[in-house]
């Protein structure tokens, strides 16, 4: 092989490496920040318009629990189970100032402000069971007649939330 081709194979194979390095996956983030425009608000008010900083949670699913089979019941049990979500609320803060809406100079601003904190969610879930048993090793595998089952399970929201209100 001569060396211009080599040279070539060697500056392609490098390429193909870089742009497999850089195809690698992201690391996913725990919220998406947000931008709220209130320009609209100083434009039609003539006032200052208020700040507000926040970010949009992005839930991250984990396994659901798989259905299990129960003696004597025909269907799996739930049959529809439920998924776990987690994610944390994000940071938010909200400062409208007050002093050319009220007229009143002694009251500049106000400030509402909430922290960050995990949240943990679960979807609903279903269990039913026809109005037949499973089969029966007494009836030669024949179901017996049972009074049919229902059930929700409801979901699941779970954090802790807290906001600090100043006026300054």
């Amino acid at each position: 092989m001569k060396s211009t081709a080599r040279g070539t194979l060697a500056v392609l194979a490098g390429c193909l490496a870089a742009a497999g390095a850089g195809a690698a996956p992201a690391a996913a983030g725990e919220q998406v920040p947000v931008a709220v425009p209130l320009t609209g608000v100083k434009n039609a008010l003539h006032v200052k318009a208020p700040e507000l900083s926040t970010g949009v949670p992005i839930p991250v699913p984990g396994g659901p629990d798989a259905p299990r089979f129960v003696a004597g019941r025909m269907l799996p049990e739930p049959l529809l189970p439920t998924v776990p979500l987690s994610s944390e609320l994000p940071d938010s803060r909200i400062e409208a100032p007050l002093s050319q809406a009220t007229g009143d100079h002694k009251v500049d601003h106000l400030t509402v402000a909430t922290e960050g904190s995990d949240v943990r969610t679960a979807t609903p879930g279903a269990s039913v069971n026809p109005p037949l048993t499973g089969p029966l090793a007494d009836r030669f595998g024949l179901p017996d007649v049972a009074l049919p089952e229902a059930a929700l399970v409801t979901p699941l929201l779970t954090t802790a939330r807290g906001a600090a209100l100043d006026l300054a």
